[in-house]
This record gives structure tokens, C-alpha cells and sequence, in this order.
């Protein structure tokens, strides 16, 4: 990829392997991983060992919501948020707290694991630190964090 997308962008994409398959399996997804666009290239993803940094470079098969028009503050308090929460662990038990929640069942353990903080998977790490900025990507009243890699595919156009 040549022309990197701004600051504060969000990709959405499908890995390969066992990990990546189990995940598109019980969240529904065609995709199964997001992240934080930095810069350079460099973004915050949420993976199995925690929130880190790594390269764009790694999925070239990304797409990226460029149609959203942010200023340019914006995409920097998104950027400082996703640095924010690197080290922070894998939300494990979130993958299964948001199929459980696709399936309506809304008992107290299910909400309140899904709003927590202090682990997340990629998809919620999208939301949370999209959030922290001021920018809510769904107003369809869900749970803050109950986004599946897919729910941000399906908010980019075709």
C-alpha cells in the first residue's frame, strides 16, 4: 500500500490460521481482525498477547473507513487513545460475551464483561478508543464494545 490512510483510520481484515477462523466462526464475521491507524503505518491492534503495536504492512488486504471525515485533532485524540491501551490484555471471554449477546441473551455477566476495560479484543478496542475521541460509530443504542470486526466492515461502503 502506497498512500497510507490517516491518522485515527480504522482497518478492518481477515487473518489466516486457527485463531482467526475461531473467531469468525463465533462472532459471525467474514472478518475476524481491526485496528488503529498511526502513523507511518503504524497501528495498535488488539491480538492474543494484548494490545500492541504493530505494521499496516501486515494486511494488504485491509479496507479502511476513508469516507469518514474527521478533523484532524479528531484522528489524533483516536491516535493517542488506541497508544493509550497497548499492553492492555486480550479480552478472551469477550468474543464469547458478544455471540451471547447476538443470541439476546443480555444477563448481567454478558453486559457488564463486554463494557469492561481492562481487557479487549480488537473490535472493541476500535470502539473504545473511537469513543475516548467523541466519535460514536453505531447509534443503534448496542452496549459500548459490543462490536464484532464485522460491525465495522459493515459500516464501510462497498
Amino acid at each position: 500500500m502506497t498512500d497510507l490512510p490517516p491518522i485515527g483510520s480504522f482497518g478492518v481484515t481477515a487473518t489466516g490460521g486457527f485463531i482467526g477462523w475461531v473467531i469468525r466462526k463465533f462472532t459471525r464475521s467474514r472478518v475476524n481482525h481491526a485496528y488503529i491507524v498511526g502513523p507511518g503505518g503504524i497501528i495498535v491492534e488488539a491480538n492474543p498477547s494484548g494490545a500492541a503495536f504493530g505494521h499496516i504492512s501486515q494486511y494488504p488486504k485491509a479496507r479502511y473507513n476513508l469516507h469518514t471525515v474527521l478533523p484532524h485533532e479528531t484522528r489524533e485524540r483516536i491516535w493517542d487513545n488506541a497508544v493509550a491501551v497497548v499492553g492492555t490484555p486480550y479480552g478472551w471471554l469477550d468474543i464469547l460475551a458478544i455471540t451471547l449477546k447476538r443470541f439476546h441473551i443480555s444477563i448481567g455477566w454478558v453486559d457488564r464483561r463486554i463494557q469492561r476495560q481492562d481487557r479487549l479484543i480488537c473490535s472493541q478496542l476500535v470502539d473504545l478508543t473511537y469513543r475516548r475521541a467523541g466519535v460514536h460509530l453505531f447509534d443503534d443504542g448496542r452496549l459500548p464494545q459490543n462490536v464484532r470486526p464485522v460491525d465495522l466492515d459493515d459500516i464501510l461502503p462497498d
